[in-house]
Order: structure tokens, then C-alpha cells, then sequence
């Protein structure tokens, strides 16, 4: 009887010793328990307690025996490490002590200019808070609006964010050099919802890095103003995240254009007043297509001229430029 509690206690201390276990521990130090064995038997021994309750700290092994040596004098015969049948063996704990983590230095990138409803902000360090007015945007920070919120930001080289309701925007890398050269860089993440962005000094630099993933394409913007959502299939009136199996991307352009890349490096080029869609599988062109409901808000839709509805001699212009800007893009390897 005495032999199965024994072996019960020490099962019990095992399992709170892999609870405790540490990692980068920076300080250790062995501290009298509140834990002890009331009665110790004739075939206990002091090494098989102590692999028992400390299973993941062999390393310690000696230190412990030191210690309950000397918290339990009276248990052990004396000058060595014989244990006293009948007597009370009182244990120790391993107080560790940690060393901060480092901080991880962030980088403030734009500010919020304007919001609707309620919006958050999750940063590098997974600490979540409410957004407001004027608060700091850092690259690394995870954008999140509610259901009938919206918000607005400022990026540092003078692009703008509009991320509509219940969206998520991840600011990956936002890098800005003198010039806005090929080392500024403009990486963001749309993980669910929509957007509308003006592109800034980043997205009007051939050589810079501009680049925007959604799950469904990649885009690809130089000076231009657009909308997209990831959508239920047609119905824009139920945003998705990206990697949802029905999820839908939804584009139009209202100036400059944009390209639409597939995983498979099908490219579409997307010029003003232009509308497109994206699944994982296709890549098309919808000017033909009524823009779905739920996809623009009003000021968007006030300011979208679908291609079907511009004069002739405004089509002519631009897919003139269209291809000018298609060449261009060639070139520059986009």
C-alpha cells in the first residue's frame, strides 16, 4: 500500500516538474517544497526519488541531492546518502529565473487619419489595442476593422489605406530610403475583406518593391488608385479570408492600372475603369460584368467609370495608354 502511494507521489511530482520545465532559464535556485513524502520506506532510496520528481532536469540531478541533504538532515544517516526508513523527506522546488526577452524595435511607418465604427491593431509583440485617430501604424502591425467600421491611413510616403468592414490588412514591410529607391519596399497582406489604396512615393517607383498578396493573386501597383475584396464567390455582401476555398478577388481600377499575378505567373494587366476577378484557379477580365453589389461603397462608386460607360474616343485613350504602361512594365520586369 505504502509502496503504490509512493509511486503515486511520485508520478504527481513528475507530471508538476514537465509543467515547470523551463527554457532559457538565466538563473536557477533550489528552495525548500511545500511538497513532501511523509514516510520513507525501507526500499526507497534518494536517487529514485529524485529521477522520479525530476525526470526532465538530470542536469540538476546532483544540486537536488545536495539540497534535500541539507533540508532533511535529521532523514539521512548521517555523513551519507542512506535515507532513514520512517522518516518525513521534505522536497524542493526549482525557482527559475527568467531574462527579459529582448524588444523587438519597430518602426513607425504612417498614422490613422480616420475612422468609422471600431477598428484594432495587433503588434510584433501580439499585444492587441483599440485604434484611434492620430495613433501610430508600425511595419509588422495587423490592421483589423468590425462589421460597419472602417478606417483610413496615412503611410509615410503619402499612400492611403481605406480598409473596409471586417478586413484584416497586415503591414509586412514598409521600408522607405532616400529617393524611394530600389531598396524602399511596400509589402502588405491582405488576410480577409477589402481595401482602397492610392499608391505613394513606394508605388510610384519602378525599382521600388510594391507588392500586395491576398491569398488568391498577388498585385502588383505603380501610381495608381484601386479597390479590391475578397468575397463568397460573387456575393461581395460576405467578405472571406484568402485561403477560404470559395473566396473570390474582386478588382477595379480608377487610375493608373495594376497587375493581377496568379500562383501559376499568369499576369493580367488591370487599366483605368477596368474590372477583373481572381480565383486560385483563373484570372479574367469582367467588363461586361455588372460590378457585383457589397463591392463598392458609395464615394467608390461615384468615382468608377466602368469601361462599358466612357465615350469611344476615351476607350481609344486608354488602351492606348494601357499598352503603354504594358510595355513599360515588360521592361522594368515587373
Amino acid at each position: 500500500m505504502i509502496k503504490t502511494l509512493f509511486i503515486s507521489l511520485l508520478l504527481s511530482f513528475a507530471s508538476c516538474a514537465l509543467l515547470q520545465s523551463p527554457v532559457n532559464a538565466a538563473a536557477i535556485e533550489l528552495v525548500p517544497s511545500s511538497r513532501v513524502i511523509l514516510k520513507v520506506t525501507t526500499d526507497m532510496t534518494v536517487d529514485d526519488i529524485i529521477e522520479g520528481v525530476y525526470p526532465q532536469d538530470k542536469d540538476l540531478w546532483p544540486r537536488i541531492k545536495q539540497k534535500l541533504i541539507e533540508t532533511n538532515a535529521d532523514s539521512f544517516v548521517q555523513g551519507s546518502d542512506r535515507l532513514i526508513p520512517g522518516m518525513r523527506l521534505k522536497l524542493v522546488d526549482i525557482k527559475r529565473t527568467y531574462e527579459p526577452p529582448e524588444p523587438i524595435s519597430r518602426v513607425r511607418v504612417g498614422y490613422v487619419v480616420g475612422l468609422n465604427g471600431k477598428a484594432s491593431v495587433s503588434n510584433v509583440h501580439g499585444r492587441m489595442q483599440a485604434l484611434q485617430v492620430n495613433a501610430p501604424v508600425f511595419e509588422g502591425d495587423r490592421l483589423e476593422t468590425g462589421l460597419g467600421s472602417s478606417l483610413h491611413v496615412m503611410m509615410d510616403d503619402a499612400a492611403e489605406v481605406f480598409l473596409k468592414e471586417d478586413s484584416v490588412l497586415l503591414v509586412s514591410e514598409y521600408v522607405i530610403t532616400s529617393g524611394d529607391d530600389k531598396k524602399s519596399s511596400s509589402v502588405f497582406d491582405l488576410l480577409r475583406g477589402g481595401l482602397r489604396k492610392i499608391t505613394g512615393a513606394i508605388g510610384a517607383n519602378p525599382a521600388a518593391n510594391y507588392q500586395l498578396h491576398t491569398g488568391v493573386a498577388n498585385i502588383g501597383i505603380r501610381g495608381t488608385e484601386y479597390v479590391i475584396k475578397l468575397c463568397k464567390l460573387d456575393d461581395c455582401s460576405a467578405t472571406l479570408s484568402g485561403n477560404d476555398p470559395e473566396a473570390k478577388l474582386h478588382a477595379m481600377v480608377m487610375a493608373g492600372s495594376i497587375t493581377l499575378t496568379s500562383e501559376d505567373g499568369v499576369q493580367v494587366l488591370i487599366a483605368p475603369g477596368e474590372y477583373a476577378t481572381a480565383t486560385a484557379a483563373v484570372i479574367a477580365l469582367e467588363n461586361k460584368q455588372a460590378v457585383p453589389l457589397g463591392f463598392l461603397d458609395t464615394q467608390e462608386a461615384q468615382k468608377f467609370r466602368p469601361v462599358a460607360q466612357q465615350p469611344e474616343e476615351e476607350k481609344e485613350s486608354s488602351n492606348g495608354w494601357m499598352w503603354i504602361v504594358g510595355i513599360l512594365l515588360l521592361v522594368v520586369g515587373l
